[in-house]
């Protein structure tokens, strides 16, 4: 039976004893090392993937900022997209644009050229993450009556006699005869973000982006605020008007209204 036993181990010396403590203590810090090396990569993967997207939330968004102009060609009185539509020139007669679609979603339409160049200026936008709403364009004539019988209402409530309500209607809202959304030129512009017709349209990005680029697609602000005296119509940030590429940039270049750009060059 004492052949069946295992032999007793044999004692370490102290040598041997000090070697083995020096491997556990190597063993044991190497795994530790690599625990912490793997727990840095960790966390510093995700430091990498949190920062942009922290800077994302706490930095002011990228301006946009308007080309330069450099000038072009001699503008063209005879263009037809410069047709000017106000109280001063009323219609003669209802105009029969050739109308396009502009806004799938609204349904509103506009001149086909201009229709095609909203199209295109919607989606320059989309791409800096501004979603351009069209609200209204092209009104026929029983339109544009609606809309300035609901203008004059209006000011008869607010407590205006029958003439003060005429008056005060017709710069927000033009007469029939006096509107240039008879043209198809005029659009109402909002954004999926801010859809209330008012002042506060002009501190959104949307109006921001507006400002910037929508000449390069062949858009000016109709009725700008500083240009009130010459248009007679109150400002209105979401109202545009489409008047071509190279009229847009050299009116925008000018900072006259339409009515002061068109004098002006009838001048020269």
């Amino acid at each position: 039976m004492e052949q069946n036993r295992p032999a007793p181990r044999r004692a370490l010396s102290p040598k041997e004893r000090r070697r083995r403590h020096r491997i556990r203590l190597v063993r044991n810090w190497t795994v530790f090392l690599l625990s912490c090396g793997a727990v840095m990569a960790v966390m510093t993967g995700g430091i990498l993937w949190l920062l942009p997207r922290a800077y994302a939330l706490i930095a002011p968004p990228t301006a946009f900022e308007a080309r330069e102009y450099e000038g072009g060609a001699e503008t063209d009185l005879s263009d037809k997209r410069l047709v000017l539509v106000n109280a001063n020139l009323p219609l003669t007669e209802e105009p029969t644009p050739e109308l396009a679609l502009a806004d799938d979603a609204t349904g509103a339409s506009l001149e086909a050229e201009a229709a095609a160049a909203y199209r295109e200026m919607a989606e320059a936008a989309r791409r800096d993450e501004i979603e351009l709403v069209l609200t209204a364009g092209y009104q026929d004539a029983a339109a544009r009556q609606s809309a300035y019988e609901a203008a004059v209402q209006s000011c008869r409530e607010s407590g205006c006699s029958e003439e003060e309500a005429a008056v005060r209607a017709a710069t927000v809202q033009p007469a029939p005869e006096a509107s240039e959304y008879a043209t198809g030129y005029g659009a109402d512009i909002l954004a999926a973000d801010s859809m209330e017709k008012d002042t506060g349209f002009a501190d959104t990005r949307a109006y921001e982006w507006l400002e910037a680029y929508a000449a390069e697609h062949g858009f000016i602000l109709r009725w700008p605020q500083e240009r009130q005296a010459a248009t007679g119509m109150v400002s209105e940030p979401w109202h545009w008007r489409y008047v071509g590429r190279d009229n847009a940039l050299a009116i925008r270049a000018s900072g006259l209204s339409l009515e002061e750009y068109l004098a002006l060059e009838q001048t020269k």
